[in-house]
């Protein structure tokens, strides 16, 4: 090769010639610094992002979560309330009946017949089988054939004119309120042998 081919040779591969910056090293430097710069600013927004959005999050949870604690302790106090009260209605129905006990037996003395005694009684319990009525009481039907959900034998007596299982006597009434027995009556009732 002669001088001149290798001039031109070495002018083809000059980094001036080919636009190629000398300094190869720098400028892959600076680029690559200001990719890391970017990448870095651009996960800190992310990051702060990420945090309020956790931030938002929590703060939701945690009100929520005292909702729901209120709404548990406001439902435990009704409750409450209902079981600490719920009789307060049948105490208002008793408190009439309850004073003319009271008034009875002021008006009671020695002169006092025994028969207006007896119907003082059965006047005052008229009124509180009244007012047990007013709340759902009402007594168990013994005028039929023993069934053992409304009644309990608890003797029987033979009695060929009746037939099997007629209720004869009632030692002690039964109740229900609002259609569910709370008492059954004890009853005595007919057998064939």
């Amino acid at each position: 090769m002669t001088d001149t081919n290798e001039n031109n040779v070495n002018n083809l591969h000059s980094p001036q010639q080919d636009g190629i910056n000398k300094e190869p090293n720098k400028s892959i430097d600076q680029e690559w610094k200001e990719l890391q710069d970017k990448t870095a600013t651009f996960l800190s927004n992310e990051l702060e992002e990420q945090r309020n959005k956790y931030s938002e999050l929590e703060d939701q949870y945690k009100r929520l979560w005292a909702d729901q604690q209120n709404i548990v302790n406001r439902f435990n106090r009704e409750r409450l309330d209902i079981v600490r009260y719920a009789a307060s209605n049948t105490i208002e129905a008793l408190l009439p009946a309850l004073d003319n006990f009271d008034f009875a037996k002021r008006s009671i003395n020695a002169n006092t017949k025994p028969e207006d005694v007896i119907k003082s009684i059965e006047m005052l319990q008229d009124q509180l089988i009244n007012s047990l009525k007013a709340v759902g009481l009402e007594p168990v039907s013994t005028d039929n054939t023993f069934n053992p959900e409304l009644h309990e034998a608890v003797h029987k007596v033979v009695d060929s004119s009746k037939p099997e299982g007629t209720i004869l006597e009632v030692l002690k009434k039964g109740f229900k309120l609002n259609d569910k027995v709370i008492r059954v009556a004890t009853v005595v009732v007919s057998t064939k042998e």
